[in-house]
């Protein structure tokens, strides 16, 4: 089923009327598998001294003249103390949703990165070995963005995911298959609009 016909199955009349919804998307800062070249996965792994500076530093600054209703982070410690960190200096709301995880790479987790990278494309429509697929992350996708439709209607959200997170956006907003989106990184900053019609590129400037 596509977005679109998502949408308007869970509200036919509502969603008819939905405001846009600004939507952004920021990954977590370096964790001490990304200062290794290990795949993390589903596997909870901390930010780095570095990655909590750059999170404090970097990302904060880099965002810091685009106002924000809400953020949501994945359920790992490492996108949710980026969040944290980011907007400590504002009062606003953090909230974790494990639908915003990187994929489950079942048996290359905690093995260096270059091998989880070699049966990527393997995993695009079937799960990596005792783990997801990337057409489950597109799945756990789109019932975030259903939940943010229902609730968050006209409002500017900040995402704190991960790569997967970054492929499952692209391919619903760009209506591209995910063989052509997974493993593949835009250019910064990552913007997106959730309107009645579906999920729709925003112009990538702050």
């Amino acid at each position: 089923m596509s977005w679109r016909c998502a949408i308007r199955s869970r509200r036919p009349a509502h969603a008819r009327r939905l405001m846009m919804i600004d939507i952004w998307l920021e990954m977590h800062a370096q964790t001490h598998h990304n200062a290794q070249g290990v795949a993390s996965g589903h596997y909870d792994v901390a930010l780095t001294s570095q990655g909590r500076e750059q999170a404090q530093t970097v990302l904060r600054q880099r965002y810091a003249r685009q106002r924000f209703d809400a953020a949501y982070a994945s359920n790992t410690r490492r996108a949710y103390d980026t969040a944290c960190l980011m907007f400590a200096d504002r009062p606003l709301p953090v909230f974790q949703d494990a639908r915003l995880r990187e994929c489950d790479y079942g048996v290359y987790e905690g093995r260096p990165r270059e091998e989880m990278e070699a049966a990527r494309s393997a995993a695009i429509h079937a799960p990596y070995p005792n783990g997801e697929s990337y057409d489950q992350v597109v799945a756990r996708m789109r019932g975030f963005l259903a939940h943010v439709a229902e609730y968050r209607e006209g409002q500017t959200l900040m995402l704190i995911g991960h790569a997967a997170t970054l492929f499952a956006l692209e391919h619903l907003a760009r209506e591209r298959p995910l063989e052509a989106t997974v493993g593949v990184w835009p250019e910064r900053p990552w913007r997106y609009a959730l309107s009645p019609h579906g999920l729709l590129l925003r112009p990538h400037t702050i």
